[in-house]
C-alpha cells in the first residue's frame, strides 16, 4: 500500500466515522414527546427563593424545564416527589446542564421565599432549581393551567391556638421543551429517572 491510499482509506475512514455521528445527533424527536400545550400564550408572575420576581414560563425559555409541584408542609408525596427530581437530576449525570428544575407550592400562605430559601437549603437544590411561589389567585390560576388540583383537606388547632391543615394534591411533573411548550406529563414521586432522563436528553438533541 502507498502512503497515498494509507491517506485516502484513513481519511474515508474519518468521513464514515463522522456521517455517524451526525446522523446519530440528527434523530427525531421521539412521537411520545409531541406538543400537549404551549404555555407561552401566557404568563404567571411568581417570585422565587431569593423573592425575585419570575415570569414563568418565559424566565425558564432556551432549555428543557422539568417542573413539579409541592407543598413544605407535606408529611408524604412531596417529600418523594423531590426526592425523585434529585435521582432524576443524578440520573442526567453530565447531562444536568442540559435542563432546569423548577418546584411551584400550591400553598403560598405559607410558603414564602423565605420558607423557600430554608426548603432549598435542606435539598440542596442548587443554582439549576428555582422554588417558586407567589400571590395565591396566580399561582392556582398556574395549577388550573398544569392540571394540577389541590385542596385543604384537615384542618386542626394546635394547643398554641395556631391552626395547621393538610392539602390533598395531585401528584404530577411536567416536561417543557426549550420553548414553554409541554411535552410530556409523569407521575411527581413515581416517574421513572432513566426514562425522564432520556426524554430531557432527547430534546436537548440538535
Amino acid at each position: 500500500m502507498t502512503y497515498l491510499d494509507h491517506i485516502t482509506r484513513n481519511a474515508t475512514r474519518l468521513f464514515l466515522a463522522a456521517c455517524l455521528m451526525w446522523a446519530a445527533s440528527c434523530q427525531p424527536k421521539p412521537d411520545h414527546l409531541a406538543v400537549e400545550d404551549d404555555l407561552t400564550d401566557t404568563t404567571w408572575s411568581l417570585v422565587d427563593e431569593d423573592s425575585a420576581v419570575v415570569a414563568f414560563p418565559n424566565a425558564f425559555l432556551g432549555k428543557p424545564t422539568l417542573v413539579s409541584a409541592i407543598y413544605t408542609h407535606c408529611p408524604d408525596v412531596c417529600l418523594m416527589t423531590m426526592a425523585n427530581m434529585k435521582n432524576i437530576r443524578r440520573a442526567l449525570g453530565p447531562d444536568t446542564a442540559a435542563v432546569q428544575f423548577v418546584t411551584v407550592s400550591f400553598d403560598p400562605t405559607r410558603d414564602t421565599p423565605a420558607v423557600l430559601r430554608r426548603y432549598a437549603e435542606t435539598w440542596k437544590t442548587g443554582n439549576d432549581w428555582s422554588l417558586l411561589t407567589g400571590d395565591s389567585t396566580e399561582v392556582a390560576r398556574l395549577m388550573t393551567r398544569l392540571g394540577i388540583r389541590y385542596e385543604v383537606s384537615r384542618r386542626d388547632t394546635l394547643v398554641s391556638g395556631a391552626v395547621t391543615y393538610s392539602v390533598s394534591h395531585t401528584d404530577k411533573a411536567l416536561l417543557l421543551d426549550d420553548q414553554g411548550r409541554v411535552v410530556e406529563t409523569y407521575g411527581g414521586s413515581a416517574a421513572i429517572p432513566d426514562m425522564v432522563a432520556e426524554d430531557i436528553r432527547a430534546l436537548h438533541q440538535p
